[in-house]
């Protein structure tokens, strides 16, 4: 009995046991057909014609080469005993094979190349991002657009936005606080009285590829209710403008004001006023700095003014000061040398005159006056952490009337700031100068300052800052000699980047040898700041 005929009665008998038998004689059958295929025809199962397109799900044949365990696969393949179209069978049943075609790849060449070949010069994903320049961006304030604001600073969650305007950012502050001032004269008599206190602030940033312009403004007012003949104003401020004329020139420009009061008890003043007389000064610095490589040379001229207002005595007359109004111009000459990047040394040369509005004063001395001032310090960086500037030298000024004494002494100047940590920050600086003075006798006031500021965030909106400052007022040719401090507290709690409360204490000292000048005050305050 042939191959299929025993099939064909496994078959009739019972399905279960065709399904037991079926396996190792389909087994044979594969066994037979393959020792009829011709020798180089290949003797795997994967050169089967049926075979060279992929299964389902991407898988090889080669894997499968025991087809009839697939079910799926074994419906597609011819049955045993089957007459293929268009021919007859043998004599032994077995349908006839012809020799599958020669193969020149792997059949899962094809399979792998579309899986790894894929052409994917459109797929987003695989493209990387290209960040162009933006330039040529339109007004957007003149748009109608809001005004665009800075990027976000991590380091500071509540610091002011600014507001933009074009390529400049604006930090405006607005501040009101009430509280009470114990001696508003700053005299030897104390007369408390409730104070209210108006302050505004304007810092300016540009954001320019090449020149800056930077600045800061200040302004503020005391009113004492209970006290308003000691009302009075204060300011001061600066903006300085860098222009990159070369890669080795530039040119800086600066313009500088200040707003202060005499009060009662000064020596200069020398009687009882009604009100507390303002004092006025403004100028302004013109310079070119030229680099040589290493060396560094500047050249600057300025010119400042200084301007009294009359006093009106407690009897209704008025006390003239017109004839302390001065102005100075200057020339100053820098030459550093970069040893190192973050260190400078470098020397510095001042030479100016004083000419005042009249030729003598009231007590007939001519007070005008040429000075010269040299120093030698260094500029300093040290890993970002304590920057800045410390100098010494020698000052000298002479005066146009032999009567004055001439003025010399050192001079010590400088400003350093250190960041201890990054929650905590120190500032020092010191200056010396000679400043006019209309006290007869007395060429000139010898005026050293030393300052410091003490920074602390208690929490990210929780600020705390300590402030002390030391003065020596020296009168030349007299022997009034003047010794003072002040130290305050101020604590400030922001909401958020926009609004915060400020509460602060400072207390003022002054021990003088001159009668009737000394005094010490108390300030409390507390109030609203705002930074649109």
């Amino acid at each position: 009995m042939s191959i299929p005929a025993l099939s064909a009665v496994l078959l009739a008998a019972g399905t279960g046991l065709a399904q037991i038998v079926l396996v190792p004689i389909v087994l044979a059958q594969t066994a037979l057909a393959q020792t009829a295929l011709p020798s180089g025809a290949g003797a795997s199962l994967a050169t089967d014609p049926i075979l060279a397109g992929p299964l389902p799900g991407g898988q090889d044949p080669d894997t499968f080469a025991l087809r009839g365990t697939n079910p799926a696969l074994s419906r597609s393949l011819p049955r045993a005993g089957a007459r293929p179209a268009g021919g007859s069978a043998s004599r032994s049943g077995a349908r006839p094979r012809t020799p599958p075609q020669r193969r020149t790849r792997q059949p899962t060449t094809a399979i792998i190349r579309q899986t790894t070949q894929q052409d994917v010069s459109d797929d987003l994903r695989l493209r990387p991002t290209v960040q162009i320049p933006v330039s040529g961006l339109p007004d957007i304030a003149t748009a109608g657009t809001p005004l665009l604001r800075r990027r976000l600073d991590p380091l500071d969650p509540y610091a002011p936005l600014g507001i933009r305007a074009g390529s400049l950012t604006l930090y405006p502050a607005l501040q009101q606080s009430v509280g009470y001032d114990s001696n508003p004269d700053r005299s030897t008599v104390r007369r408390g009285s409730m104070v209210l206190r108006s302050q505004g602030e304007l810092r300016v940033e540009s954001d320019w590829s090449s020149h800056s312009l930077t600045g800061e403004l200040r302004g503020g007012y005391f009113a004492y209710p209970d006290n308003p003949n000691a009302n009075r104003p204060d300011g001061d401020g600066a903006m300085r403008l860098r222009l990159d004329v070369t890669r080795d020139t530039k040119v800086d420009v600066e313009g500088r004001y200040g707003l202060s009061t005499q009060r009662a008890g000064s020596p200069d003043l020398n009687a009882q006023v009604r009100d507390r007389p303002l004092v006025a000064t403004y100028g302004g610095t013109v310079g070119v700095t030229q680099n040589f490589n290493r060396l560094q040379v500047t050249v600057s001229g300025l010119v400042d003014r200084q301007t009294f207002e009359n006093a009106q005595l407690t009897d209704g007359t008025v006390l003239r000061q017109d004839d302390r109004n001065v102005n100075q111009f200057g020339l100053r000459l820098r030459t550093g040398y970069e040893i190192r990047p973050g260190f400078t040394p470098f020397v510095d040369t001042l030479v100016d005159t004083r000419i005042h509005d009249f030729v003598v004063d009231q007590y007939g001395l001519r007070r005008d006056s040429d000075g010269i001032t040299v120093r030698g310090g260094t500029t300093f960086e040290v890993s970002r952490l304590l920057t800045g500037e410390v100098s010494g030298g020698y000052l000298s000024r002479r005066y146009a009337d032999s009567r004055l004494r001439d003025v010399t002494g050192p001079v010590v100047d400088g400003a350093v700031t250190w960041a201890a940590t990054p929650l905590t920050s120190l500032r020092v600086g010191a200056s010396t100068g000679v400043i006019e003075t209309i006290v007869p006798g007395a060429s000139g006031i010898v005026t050293r300052t030393a300052v410091a500021e003490l920074t602390h965030d208690l929490r990210r909106n929780l600020r705390l800052t300590l402030t002390g400052t030391l003065i020596s007022n020296d009168y030349q040719g007299t022997s009034i000699r003047e010794q003072g401090y002040s130290a305050g507290v101020k604590l400030d709690y922001r909401l958020n980047r926009w609004l915060g409360l400020r509460a602060s204490y400072a207390r003022e000292a002054l021990r003088s040898t001159a009668v009737g000048s000394s005094y010490h005050a108390d300030t409390y305050l507390v109030g609203l700041r705002v930074n649109p």
